[in-house]
């Protein structure tokens, strides 16, 4: 025997819902969540592009930096290579413009020799720390010491003063020693040695 659905649904009672349908507003909560994980979706693909962003100019800044500090240290030893040779050039200037020529000294001491007087032996040698230092070595035969005087005076007006000075006898000869130290240095040049008056002329004092 069977049974038609129409005549089963007409045995049913009706009955009430259970449940009221659900507001508006909460129909819109599972649209909201949906909506959430795309934005956090969205917002962590934005975030690890900017940490990889980030990372990539951090690394460029730190090769730039290291670039920098070669190029600083580079130009360090540069400029202390340079002032090295300022520095050696100014020693060698210096060290230059203060010594003065040894051959106005000596010819002055050869025409300070009296007519019987004689050089035996003369030494000269130049202070290397102080080029305006000179150690003299002499030894004249004189009759008298008036012909060391003599020489004396010649060096003296070339500016140059006698320090710690010594004198002895040895076999009949005058040996004489001192340092001679130039008083008068002039950067701009080397002094000449003074002019010889012409005959018969005084010279000026």
């Amino acid at each position: 025997m069977q049974i038609l659905g129409q005549e089963i649904d007409d045995l049913k009672t009706d009955r009430k819902d259970i449940l009221p349908a659900l507001p508006m507003v909460f129909r819109m909560v599972p649209i909201l969540f949906y909506c959430s994980l795309a934005f956090l979706v969205f917002i962590g693909a934005l975030s690890f592009w900017q940490s990889r962003l980030a990372a990539y100019r951090l690394e460029e800044t730190q090769r730039r930096t290291a670039t920098v500090k070669q190029q600083i240290d580079a130009e360090k030893a540069a400029r202390t290579a340079l002032e090295t040779k300022i520095r050696e050039s100014q020693d060698i200037e210096t060290w230059v413009m203060s010594s003065m020529p040894i051959q106005p000294l000596v010819l002055a001491i050869t025409r300070s020799m009296n007519p019987r007087s004689s050089i035996v032996e003369l030494s000269l040698e130049r202070d290397v720390d102080n080029p305006a230092q000179l150690k003299l070595a002499m030894r004249i035969n004189a009759e008298s010491d008036q012909q060391l005087e003599d020489t004396l005076q010649a060096i003296r007006k070339l500016d140059y003063r006698e320090f710690s000075p010594t004198q002895t006898m040895e076999r009949g000869d005058l040996f004489y020693r001192a340092s001679l130290i130039w008083t008068q240095p002039k950067p701009e040049g080397t002094p000449a040695a003074p002019a010889t008056a012409p005959a018969g002329n005084a010279a000026p004092s």
